[in-house]
C-alpha cells in the first residue's frame, strides 16, 4: 500500500505501479463534460492491449451508433464493433464489439471504454482521477469463493459457539 501527497490510501500492483480497483466505489465519467457513463459495480476488467476498461452496463448518458465498423489494429484485427458516444459532448468513448476471431471472444457484446477517455470519481476520497492511472484487473472468481467460504465457515463456527453457551445456559 502507498501514501500518495494529500494522504489518500492506494493499493498498488506490483507490476506497475498503478493503483488498482479493489473493491473501490466509484463513477465513471467522460473526460470532456463530466457526464457519468458508468460505475465500478459494472466493471469486470480491463482489457490491456487496447487500453480499455471492460464494463457490463452504461449509463443512457452513453449513445451506441448506428453503424457497424470494422477496425484494422493489430489487437482487434477481424473485429466488428459499433462505437460508443457521449450523449452530452457527442465524443467517442469507446466501442462495443460485437464479431470477433475466436481468441477475443471474451470481448463481444462488453462495452470497452478507452481510458485515456474517462475519468473517475473514487467515491470514498472525494478524488476525480485519470482512469489512464488506475489498474482495472478484477480477482479470479475462485479467489473471490474461497474468501465467502472462510467468511461463511467463521460465521458458522461464531453460530455454533453462541449455540453451545445458550444450551449450557438453559442447562443450569
Amino acid at each position: 500500500m502507498e501514501l500518495d501527497s494529500d494522504m489518500s490510501l492506494y493499493l498498488i500492483d506490483s507490476n506497475d505501479k498503478k493503483p488498482r480497483l479493489e473493491s473501490c466505489l466509484m463513477t465513471l465519467h467522460c473526460n470532456q463534460c463530466n457526464t457519468v457513463v458508468g460505475d465500478s459495480q459494472s466493471v469486470c476488467g480491463e482489457f490491456k492491449s487496447m487500453k480499455s476498461i471492460m464494463i457490463v452496463r452504461v449509463t443512457d448518458s452513453v449513445s451506441l451508433s448506428d453503424h457497424t465498423e470494422s477496425k484494422m489494429e493489430r489487437e482487434s484485427n477481424n473485429c466488428l464493433h459499433r462505437s460508443l458516444e457521449c450523449s452530452s459532448c457527442h465524443c467517442i468513448l469507446g466501442a462495443v464489439v460485437e464479431s470477433t476471431p475466436l481468441h477475443l471472444e471474451m470481448l463481444r457484446s462488453v462495452f470497452l471504454l478507452q481510458k485515456e477517455k474517462i475519468n473517475c470519481y473514487i467515491l470514498e476520497q472525494s478524488k476525480m482521477v485519470k482512469a489512464s492511472d488506475l489498474v482495472f484487473d478484477q480477482k479470479p472468481i475462485s479467489e473471490s469463493i474461497h474468501e465467502a467460504i472462510k467468511l461463511f465457515r467463521a460465521q458458522c463456527d461464531q453460530m455454533t459457539q453462541l449455540h453451545n453457551r445458550l444450551c449450557v445456559n438453559k442447562c443450569l
